[in-house]
């Protein structure tokens, strides 16, 4: 890991003010099943013409097997302000298991090699999403402090039983790819489980893993008790390694591949900051938010520190899972009793959701007073996939840093489905606010995702969250772009 350059949270942000890049992508698991109870459907508002008024991007979509051999392949010209997306039934009609890959191209400055995309997967008793985490490197990015050799990701959950298997992703670029890959299993006696495999990643191929497949001790191992994995990778070569992390449910049934879930979690991994070095934040102050959930609650993930960190009340003690009692669209302080803070505190926000044996995660992390430093004038995000029918409910968590004047804004709402804009309404943000969007929309909802866009002169001291509610299944939450 010695040639990771970890910028801090602010460098990060002026970077991107200033970087050029021509070219973008970003890729999702993509699984369906025959009968059509699984299914996966990739979406993004086309901000490149609201907020970059660019409008001679064209994304190319590739939908391709877990192998890498390419299925499907097309191009859209994104020219029009709204929502556009991608259902896998559309083109895949059985049982599938693979990737969608979404190249852009213009000739105007897209600004950052990654695009704001989700992903969301429906089945039978759940609805999940996550933003966008792994992609190819770009040329320019090829040989660089970036080009990854080798990585350690932590933030992967592990809730496996009987019935439940953990798994995890990583997508695959140009060239194939020879893995040495160890799982450090922590229980919640945190007591490791090693677990050692080589795998062959091949070119554009999608490589899933799940612990109960290559060993027999990871139940037992837990003991019907969350714990956490951590994952170290040798033999990178033009990838960006965040991968896809979570959990799915096989209810009686004989066979227990993902697209045969009743329901399916999952959030992003993160670097292991134990590993890698990382600039502090500016302040020793920071929030930990929690967005709108029915029966929500926090963690923090294991990460050796000897920072004497505290959350809320409690005191973080280093490298354990730490869980964060917490009411609904509230925070709580984070702070360090000497020094500033790390630029990032891995956390989530985790929800218990009625009728499901899974809970919905979603790795969030700490609000810190860097993000004050760079002026933002907007947020946006996924409302609600098309996949499904429900209710969506923004968040809205100020951080207020122990400043005195008066942090009332007015900001302008903007609603988008996939044929035209649906609202434009003035919202005033005084303070922490949750927003039902169903009930500023009249009538029946449109077919389709629906995104929603936050915008004005002041948001870079706003944390914004979409929560979505489907009818009788478990959903999901993720933060804004």
């Amino acid at each position: 890991m010695g040639n990771v350059q970890i910028l801090s949270t602010l460098d990060n942000k002026k970077a991107q003010k200033k970087s050029i890049h021509y070219s973008s992508s970003t890729v999702f698991l993509a699984v369906c099943s025959e009968d059509g109870l699984v299914d996966t459907e990739v979406s993004l508002l086309n901000h490149f013409i609201l907020k970059r008024d660019i409008e001679d991007v064209v994304a190319t979509f590739e939908i391709r097997d877990i192998k890498g051999e390419l299925v499907n392949k097309f191009n859209i010209n994104m020219d029009q302000p709204r929502v556009y997306s991608l259902r896998l039934s559309n083109y895949i009609n059985r049982a599938f298991i693979g990737s969608i890959y979404v190249y852009f191209n213009s000739n105007e400055n897209l600004a950052v090699p990654f695009c704001a995309v989700m992903c969301s997967i429906k089945c039978l008793n759940s609805v999940c999403g996550v933003h966008t985490y792994g992609r190819r490197l770009e040329k320019k990015e090829l040989g660089t402090s970036l080009d990854l050799k080798s990585t350690v990701e932590t933030g992967w959950t592990a809730r496996d039983t009987n019935e439940i298997k953990s798994f995890a992703v990583l997508h695959g670029g140009s060239v194939s790819l020879n893995l040495n890959i160890k799982l450090e299993i922590s229980n919640s006696a945190n007591k490791k489980l090693l677990i050692k495999n080589k795998y062959i990643l091949e070119a554009f191929g999608t490589l899933m893993i799940a612990p109960q497949d290559v060993s027999n001790e990871v139940i037992s191992h837990l003991g019907g008790k969350k714990g956490h994995i951590k994952v170290y990778i040798d033999g990178l070569k033009g990838i960006f390694p965040r991968m896809l992390c979570g959990n799915y449910l096989v209810a009686s049934k004989k066979e227990t591949s993902l697209n045969n879930a009743d329901e399916i979690q999952f959030t992003h991994t993160n670097f292991d900051f134990s590993t890698i070095e990382q600039p502090d934040s500016l302040s020793s102050l920071g929030y930990y938010n929690q967005p709108s959930l029915p029966k929500g609650y926090g963690i923090i993930y294991p990460v050796k520190t000897d920072k004497a960190i505290t959350v809320g009340q409690q005191e973080y003690i280093s490298n354990t899972m730490h869980h964060i009692e917490i009411d609904s669209v509230s925070q709580l302080e984070v702070k360090t009793i000497k020094g500033n803070l790390p630029s990032r505190f891995v956390a989530a926000a985790i929800n218990k959701w009625d009728g499901a044996k899974l809970e919905s995660e979603c790795s969030t992390g700490t609000f810190i007073e860097d993000y004050l430093r760079v002026p933002c004038h907007w947020h946006w995000g996924l409302l609600k996939p098309g996949l499904e029918n429900g209710k969506s409910v923004i968040s809205v968590i100020l951080g207020k840093f122990n400043r005195n004047e008066k942090l009332s804004r007015s900001l302008k709402l903007r609603l988008f489905s996939e044929e035209m804009l649906l609202l434009e309404k003035d919202i005033l943000i005084d303070g922490n606010k949750e927003i039902s969007t169903m009930d500023l929309l009249p009538g029946k909802l449109p077919k389709g995702a629906i995104w929603y866009v936050l915008s004005g002169n002041k948001l870079e001291d706003l944390n914004i969250f979409s929560t979505f509610l489907p009818i009788n299944k478990a959903g999901f939450v993720e933060h804004a772009f």
